[in-house]
């Protein structure tokens, strides 16, 4: 009974519009008050300690290396490089796109942040260049999944501490995901600008890949630099945020000179504004695992699935059913939190490596930044081009049912996400 409570209480506050962080830490609190065996002290000690945590100091820190590189030239030059490169192809200036997106996903970590960085560069060049402007704001809508795809990733930092997960090792197994992700992406530029060849104007040799290369370097050496870092042992994820955030700084300010000292602060003063409720999510996020663990959630769960199914494939057919329509109402941070702790006792008995299960969730997770009603993407794509979200929810179909595809063969195929960090070890 109280589990319910706990999840009704929820979901009743969020319809009432309070905050999802003071949601998450009343529903918390509430079975406490109502009788259940939790002590009030247990809920605060778990919102404390989960914060007080060194990998969850990589969050804010990508996020303020993110807005660094998109005020200080940073991302546009990595869009330029893209479009130099495979602009001569069909659809070269839409491939270059979700290229660009991946580069600025591989340093920010985050969906909504590339979505914002990109689409406002690219969009207006897609449509200028003779593609339709649904399709340009889809595509930079739909890419957009590759900022929490492609390692780093914020989702993947949170789950690895949800998980007790190495997060250096999530990193490495995501590569083979993105890559995937972003071939299926690249594949959906390149039919549409086949289809439309004839409307669409070509950008190739407008800027000459040398010059594209000497003019973007310094940007491009950014993911080599916070990846390289990673998966050579050299620095841990956090240390490789704070080495993002300093070279991206020393970049804006003494390289590219688009941003001053006053900026900078500025800038990080924005994103700190951005950061404290994530933080506050976290901690309270966590708080309600606790609950639901403290509940015996997971056990209660764990015999019903166990009672109904025997089959891995199914199970697995299951949670993603389950992952896909939570993430089209829930915050991605904070399912991830609550959910983490309740899933992984499921799934342990039928063989899934926690590691793989990560990378499931988090490409799960990722499409809820594209599906209404509270896709982030979304909202942030219609903002840049003022279009209706009715309008761009009619071209989501396609792409959508890629990331899809995606999904199925990232779940299904274990050692696309497993050989790669065991290769590492």
């Amino acid at each position: 009974m109280y589990p319910a409570i706990a999840l009704f209480s929820f979901m009743f506050l969020l319809l009432l519009t309070i905050p999802i962080a003071m949601s998450l830490g009343l529903a918390a609190f509430i079975p406490g008050w109502l009788g259940a065996p939790i002590n009030p002290s247990q809920v605060i000690r778990t919102i404390v300690t989960s914060i007080d945590s060194f990998p969850l100091l990589a969050v804010p820190l990508f996020m303020v290396a993110g807005d660094i590189m998109t005020q200080g030239g940073l991302a546009r030059r990595l869009f330029s490089f893209a479009d130099a490169l495979l602009g001569r192809f069909n659809g070269g200036l839409a491939i270059s796109t979700v290229v660009a997106c991946m580069l600025f996903g591989a340093i920010s970590g985050s969906s909504p942040a590339t979505v914002a960085a990109i689409g406002a560069m690219a969009i207006p060049l897609l449509v200028n260049n003779g593609y339709d402007k649904r399709f340009s704001t889809v595509l930079v809508t739909t890419a957009g999944t590759l900022g929490v795809i492609v390692p780093p990733s914020i989702p993947m930092i949170i789950y690895g501490m949800a998980a007790n997960v190495s997060v250096s090792r999530l990193f490495i197994a995501g590569i083979g995901p993105a890559l995937v992700i972003g071939a299926l992406l690249c594949g959906y530029a390149f039919w549409y600008g086949t289809k439309h060849k004839d409307k669409i104007k070509t950008s190739a040799g407008k800027v000459p890949v040398h010059k594209a290369l000497r003019e973007s370097f310094w940007a491009l050496l950014a993911p080599v630099v916070v990846l390289g870092g990673i998966y050579s042992g050299a620095f841990t994820p956090t240390e490789a945020a704070a080495i993002a955030v300093a070279y991206s700084s020393f970049v804006a300010l003494f390289i590219f000179r688009e941003l001053n000292l006053s900026g900078l602060i500025k800038t990080i003063g924005q994103t700190a504004l951005i950061i404290a409720p994530i933080l506050v999510i976290t901690g309270t996020g966590a708080a309600l695992g606790r609950v639901f663990n403290l509940l015996r959630v997971p056990a209660m769960l764990g015999d019903l699935i166990n009672g109904a199914i025997s089959d891995q494939i199914m199970l697995l057919l299951l949670i993603n059913g389950i992952l896909l329509i939570l993430g089209m109402f829930m915050e991605t941070l904070s399912a991830i939190i609550v959910l983490t702790p309740i899933l992984l006792p499921i799934i342990t008995p039928f063989g899934i490596d926690p590691l793989h299960f990560g990378l499931v969730m988090t490409t799960n997770l990722a499409i809820g930044f594209v599906t209404p009603p509270v896709g982030a993407n979304i909202f942030i794509a219609t903002g840049l081009t003022k279009m209706s979200v009715v309008d761009l929810c009619k071209g989501l179909p396609v792409p959508l049912g890629l990331l899809l595809i995606g999904l199925a063969i990232i779940t299904y195929v274990p050692d696309l996400s497993l050989w790669l960090a065991a290769a590492v070890g």
